[in-house]
This record gives structure tokens, C-alpha cells and sequence, in this order.
């Protein structure tokens, strides 16, 4: 019935619904980036399939001053709206009522404009609440005054939460924005715990990544991945991407990541240094000192699954690339980063892939690590299909993230009627 009501309201004679995306990070130059994206459209458009779509990128949440490196091309062209931005919890009506009288900044107006006339606000989590970012402050901020100043329906979907007793301005922002949210959904149960323990929700739930909800079969493997795996003329290759954490890659032959690669080589397969943002330089170099492949970043996240879907296993410090590889089949040796969303991931998947290791203290993780590689490499079969049946699990779950955008347009709908 309520089904009914919301698609004879939108759809019969009226607009469909137009649904704001709250931190696109599409325009970052990422493959977890752009997979989570698409996924989270397609599981919206799963459940609201006639909707306007309509963005607010991340660039425009993000602190300018360290410059758009992270995104395509450099940042050419890109352009941050410049506004007035709370600094603590208790700032938030002030500002609030400064845009509202016209004196939010100059850039305040292409906020406002992207939130008229929305029906729903959609905030997308990933990268964002941990420490005390930018990007986290202004995306909490632009949601509480969504919900609480425009009356739209807001949810937080997607997200991380990390938050400390290390300036703690975050923690309070959240508490703020989460109690007048319609709904909040965490990507992974280090999220939910440490949720219940600095800003307790009674709406938050777990809900997998959105990056979970792509299906991989039946496509063609790109080019590019075709290009370096007929390098190897058959022969086994792991894939290997260390990630953003600070990690001993400077001294040549000497550092820990040449060692390990070197290790993980001796087991009889050949290496691929995959290179998934811009921000490690180093990684080309890698490759060069360890007579390895060098993948450079693709425009796709297919490019990336099609590589490793055919590779023996991956080392990586990423998020999003185990949950890639997961869905190929590919097992993961993860390294951790700065906030606990490596763990999270491991979790997620059951325990299938073990738990991250100290990217900064390689040298001591070394002979777990290569045991891990061994493992893998003599388990294939099984791993394979283990980690294939957990990620198409996964992928269903992710639906509850289209449930909770249509609940809240049904609810809608039904007050409107």
C-alpha cells in the first residue's frame, strides 16, 4: 500500500523524487571511490527507480588548502564553493541561521541550491567521520541543517565512524546530527561499537559497504589488465598495493616493502605493484627496484577486479580492494591504516582473510605474512569460493540501504496523502 501511495505521488502526474547525494566521491581519483559510488546508485535506483538524482561532490566538503592531487587529473578544474562553516556542536544554530539570512558566504547559495526542492537527503559516510576533518564537520553540519532548517528527510548511509578522545570536536557534531537523522547506517561493527561508545544512536545499524552490491560476472576483462597479465605468458602472479599509511619504501633494496615483495616472490609467482591513487608516487619505482609489473592507476574500478581476478592473492592497505577482490575471489593479506576501517573490513568478511598487519613494522610481520600467502596459495579452490559465497551474501544485505531511502519517501508520501 505504502508502495502504492509513493509511486502514484512521484510518478502519476507529479515529479518523481529527487534525492540529494550528500559527499559524491566520484570525482576523487580512487577505485574504492568510484566502485562505492556506483553501488550505492544502483542500490537507490533498485529502490526508487524513477528518482532525480542530484549531487553535492565531495571536493566541495574537503579542506582546499592541501589542494585536489587525490582527484582526476590533478584537481584541474575543480572548484570549492567558499562558505561559513561551524567549528564546534554549539556553533551550529548561529551558522545555520547566517545562511539562512543570506550571509553563509559566497559559495553558501550553491549548497542551498543543490537542497531545494529535495525530497530526500542522502548522506554518503565514506572517508569522512573519523578525527577532526573538514569534510566530516561540513557534511554533519550540512545534514543537521537538511533536516532540522529544511525539513527534508536526511540518512547516513555508508559510513565510518572512528572517533577519539583526541580533539574531541567530532564526537559532539555527531551526537548533534545523528539524534534529528531519520535513519544511519555504519559500514562495519568497529564502526557500531565505537558508535555506541562515544555518540549512542538508537537508529544506527549495520549495513555492508555499497561497494558490496557490484556484480562482477559476465563482465570482459579490460584491456589494460589483459596487457600486464600476458606479460607473465601463464605463469602466477599476486597483486600488491600498500596503501596511504606511512610505510619503508625510501631505501631502495634495503626497505621492508622491497624485502617483502621479494619474499612473497619466492614462492614462484610473479608481482604486479598496483598503483590506486595518485598519492604514492613511489609505487612505479617499486616495481622498477623489484622487477615486478607496474599497474597505473585505470579510469575503472572494473580494470583493477579484472586484475585481480586472476591473481593467486593481493597485498594491500586499501578499504575498498579486498572488498574488490572478494567479489572475484581474490584473497586479501591486508595492512592497516590510520583509523580502524581495515579491520572493519576484515571483519565484514568473516574472517576469511585474517586480520590487517602494522604496515609500519614489516620487518616483524614478515614471516605471518608470507605464511598467510602460502595458505592461500594452498587452498586456492577453497578460498576462492569461500570468499566469491560471502561477498554475493554480502551484496543482498546491501539492499537495506535502498529500503531505508524508500521508507522514508513512503513516509512521505503518506503524510503528503
Amino acid at each position: 500500500m505504502a508502495l502504492r501511495l509513493l509511486k502514484s505521488l512521484f510518478t502519476n502526474g507529479s515529479k518523481s523524487p529527487t534525492i540529494v547525494l550528500l559527499n559524491d566521491c566520484s570525482d576523487q581519483a580512487n577505485y574504492g571511490a568510484l566502485a562505492l559510488v556506483d553501488g550505492l546508485k544502483q542500490i537507490i535506483s533498485a529502490a526508487v527507480p524513477n528518482h532525480r538524482l542530484v549531487t553535492i561532490p565531495s571536493h566541495w566538503l574537503m579542506d582546499a588548502s592541501h589542494g585536489f592531487a587525490a582527484f582526476w587529473n590533478g584537481g584541474k578544474g575543480l572548484v570549492q564553493p567558499q562558505a561559513l562553516w561551524p567549528e564546534v556542536a554549539d556553533q551550529f544554530e548561529i551558522v545555520a541561521e547566517e545562511w539562512l539570512a543570506g550571509r553563509g558566504g559566497p559559495g553558501a547559495s550553491a549548497f542551498l541550491a543543490r537542497l531545494s526542492g529535495a525530497d530526500v537527503v542522502v548522506l554518503n559516510g565514506e572517508g569522512s567521520l573519523y578525527r577532526t576533518n573538514l569534510s566530516a564537520i561540513r557534511e554533519l553540519f550540512l545534514a543537521w541543517f537538511a533536516r532540522t532548517q529544511l525539513n527534508i528527510p536526511t540518512l547516513f548511509l555508508n559510513g565510518l565512524v572512528h572517533l577519539t578522545l583526541v580533539m574531541p570536536i567530532l564526537p559532539a557534531m555527531l551526537r548533534k546530527t545523528f539524534a534529528v537523522l531519520d535513519g544511519v547506517a555504519v559500514r562495519d561493527p568497529f564502526s557500531l561499537r565505537n558508535l555506541s561508545e562515544f555518540a549512542p544512536s538508537r537508529l544506527a545499524r549495520f549495513v555492508p559497504d555499497s561497494a558490496y552490491a557490484l556484480d562482477y560476472s559476465g563482465q570482459k576483462s579490460p584491456r589494460s589488465a589483459e596487457e600486464v597479465i600476458s606479460r607473465f605468458e601463464g605463469q602466477d602472479y599476486f597483486c600488491f598495493d600498500p596503501g596511504s599509511m606511512p610505510i619503508d619504501h625510501k631505501y631502495g633494496k634495503r626497505s621492508s616493502l622491497y624485502q617483502l615483495i621479494t619474499k612473497l616472490k619466492q614462492t614462484g609467482l610473479r608481482a604486479v605493484v598496483v598503483a590506486s591513487s595518485p598519492m604514492e608516487g613511489y609505487a612505479e619505482q617499486l616495481a622498477r627496484d623489484t622487477d615486478s609489473a607496474f599497474f597505473p592507476l585505470q579510469a575503472s574500478y572494473l580494470d583493477l577486479m579484472a586484475l585481480l581476478a586472476k591473481a593467486n592473492f593481493q597485498v594491500t592497505g586499501r578499504y575498498h580492494n579486498p572488498i574488490l577482490g572478494a567479489i572475484v575471489g581474490c584473497p586479501s593479506i591486508s595492512i592497516a591504516t590510520t583509523s580502524h576501517k581495515n579491520h572493519g573490513t576484515c571483519e565484514v568478511l568473516g574472517g576469511l582473510i585474517g586480520m590487517p598487519f602494522d604496515g609500519t613494522d614489516l620487518r616483524t610481520c614478515m614471516p605471518e605474512m608470507l605464511g598467510r600467502a602460502k595458505s592461500y596459495l594452498s587452498n586456492q579452490a577453497k578460498i576462492r569460493q569461500e570468499l566469491i559465497t560471502a561477498a554475493a551474501r554480502l551484496r543482498e544485505q546491501t539492499s537495506e540501504m535502498g529500503l531505508m531511502v524508500s521508507s522514508v519517501l513512503e513516509q512521505k508520501a503518506a503524510v503528503r496523502a
